[in-house]
């Protein structure tokens, strides 16, 4: 969060200073509406800590559970790696090409599905009476919707305590994280309709290539005779790994 203040102060200085930026970010734009009057700076603090949990803490939390998933399982890092060589034939892996990756993809969702980042999605409010399954749910009620029992209920789901990407590549085949359309219930990690995470569309890239990154430059294990603890710890609105682990990366040598 100091980080975040430090830039704000420099970009406030800046602006105030006449002083423009050849490259415009989001910082600038909401500095811009607070030197306008149209917001205060407790709003920029918010609005900033906000881009800081919900967007950038919730992918660092996917990638750290993707990490301990492959050093888990060898032979997912083998499959994602064999893929990238065979579809791309040496080209790096990039957001345009990671549609031809369909194993690396699956990979992605079933990090998402059996950690799913925000495990009870964000809290929404009903603002007229409504009627659901038979209950009647109050004017003004807090909705919570347990995300991570929907994409890991035994009865809807095949083993689903196992990370098994190929799930999304056999039975599962059909089943994707979006937030609007044809969606299914069981698979919401980014919540769905209006009210969804507009994050969606950064999340699943960035992990994707941060995953190919990895893998394709480094063979990833735990100590000898060891396997990562992916026992859970409870945040404020994730669930974290509970204890962290050394991690080996192990640089692949290309011919």
């Amino acid at each position: 969060m100091r980080v975040f203040v430090g830039i704000l102060l420099c970009r406030q200085i800046m602006a105030a200073n006449g002083e423009k930026h050849r490259i415009s970010c989001a910082i600038d734009h909401i500095i811009d509406a607070q030197m306008k009057g149209e917001i205060s700076e407790e709003n920029v603090i918010y609005i900033v800590e906000n881009i800081n949990v919900a967007a950038i803490e919730t992918t660092l939390w996917s990638m750290e559970w993707a990490i301990a998933e492959l050093v888990n399982h060898p032979s997912v890092q083998k499959k994602i790696r064999d893929e990238i060589s065979e579809v791309l034939k040496g080209e790096a892996v990039t957001e345009s090409n990671l549609h031809e990756l369909p194993y690396l993809q699956a990979t992605v969702k079933e990090t998402l599905r059996l950690h799913t980042p925000i495990p009870l999605l964000v809290p929404h409010m009903n603002l007229e009476e409504a009627k659901l399954g038979g209950y009647t749910i109050p004017k003004e009620s807090k909705v919570v919707v347990n995300a991570w029992w929907l994409a890991n209920n035994p009865s809807w789901w095949k083993n689903p305590e196992e990370f098994r990407p190929e799930r999304f590549l056999e039975e599962e085949c059909a089943t994707d994280a979006v937030a609007g359309g044809k969606v299914d219930f069981r698979f919401v990690p980014f919540g769905v309709g209006r009210r969804s995470c507009p994050g969606i569309i950064l999340a699943l890239p960035i992990l994707g290539l941060v995953i190919a990154k990895m893998v394709s430059n480094f063979e990833l294990s735990a100590p000898e005779g060891t396997k990562i603890d992916v026992s859970e710890k409870g945040g404020q609105f994730s669930l974290h790994i509970a204890n962290h682990s050394t991690v080996l990366f192990h640089p692949i040598r290309t011919l």
